[in-house]
C-alpha cells in the first residue's frame, strides 16, 4: 500500500500485553485458526517462542518479537507461538519514546575537530496519564503497577494487591485502526517501570508520568497494511 497520512495525536493509543498461558504448535498442514480452536481466534499479535527448521516466519524474525496474524497462517513444524492477551491503558493520555546512543569521545591531540564513536543503543519511554479512579487504582492500572493497592468495596469486600516486579509487554500506537485501507503502525518492546507518581494542582487535570526503561525484549516498529475486502 503506497499513500502518505499525517499522524496527528488522537490516532495514539497506549496498550499493555501479556502472552496467553497456551502455547500453539504448528504441524505444516494447520492454519492459526484451527490451532488456535476456531475461525477468528488465530487473528491477533502472536509472540513467537520458537522457530522450527522448516518456519513460516521471516528469517529476520526474531523468537521473542510478534507477528501480527489473520488466522490463515500456516505454521510449519516446531513454530510455536502464544496469542498477546491486550489491555488498553484507558487513563494514558500520551506516550513518547526517545532514542539515543552512548557517545564516546575518541578525539586525539592532532584532531582539530572532536571524533567520535558510537555504543549501545539506549530507549527512554515516558507514559503520560490522567488519574482516573476505577482505572488507574486497579491491579493492572498505572498506579497499581507501582503501589500496593487496598480496596474496600460498598459491600465490605477488601482486595489488596501488590504490583509485581516483572517486565511488561509494551504496545505503543502511533496509529491505532481497524479500517480495511488503513494502516496500524506501533513500536513493541518489553520494558519495567522505573518512576511514577500521583498528585494534583489547581486548576488541572490529575496527571502523573510513568518513565519506563528497557529490558528483555528490544524494541521493534511494526507498519501493517490492513488489506481491503
Amino acid at each position: 500500500m503506497n499513500h502518505e497520512y499525517e499522524l496527528i495525536g488522537d490516532d495514539c493509543q497506549v496498550v499493555t500485553a501479556e502472552p496467553d498461558t497456551t502455547e500453539l504448535t504448528g504441524d505444516g498442514t494447520q492454519t492459526l485458526d484451527a490451532l488456535a480452536g476456531g475461525a477468528g481466534n488465530g487473528k491477533g499479535l502472536f509472540l513467537v517462542t520458537a522457530k522450527g527448521a522448516t518456519s513460516f516466519f521471516p528469517a529476520a524474525l526474531n523468537v521473542g518479537e510478534i507477528m501480527p496474524c489473520d488466522g490463515s497462517e500456516v505454521l510449519g513444524a516446531g513454530d510455536t507461538v502464544r496469542k498477546m492477551l491486550l489491555e488498553v491503558m484507558g487513563d494514558a493520555s500520551g506516550w513518547n519514546a526517545s532514542v539515543s546512543r552512548a557517545e564516546v569521545g575518541v578525539t586525539r591531540l592532532c584532531h582539530k575537530w572532536n571524533k567520535y564513536r558510537f555504543g549501545k543503543s539506549d530507549m527512554t519511554l515516558t507514559i503520560s496519564s490522567i488519574t482516573t479512579l476505577g482505572v488507574s487504582d486497579k491491579a493492572e492500572g498505572t498506579l497499581g503497577r507501582t503501589f500496593k493497592l487496598f480496596k474496600k468495596e460498598a459491600d465490605g469486600t477488601i482486595t489488596i494487591s501488590t504490583p509485581e516486579d516483572k517486565p511488561v509487554y509494551f504496545i505503543g500506537y502511533i496509529r491505532e485502526t481497524d479500517l480495511p485501507g488503513e494502516t496500524n503502525a506501533f513500536i513493541f518492546a518489553q520494558i519495567m517501570i522505573s518512576a511514577s507518581g500521583v498528585g494534583g494542582s489547581l486548576g488541572s487535570a490529575q496527571s502523573h508520568d510513568l518513565a519506563c526503561r528497557l529490558t528483555g525484549q528490544d524494541p521493534v516498529f511494526y507498519s501493517i497494511d490492513i488489506p481491503m475486502p
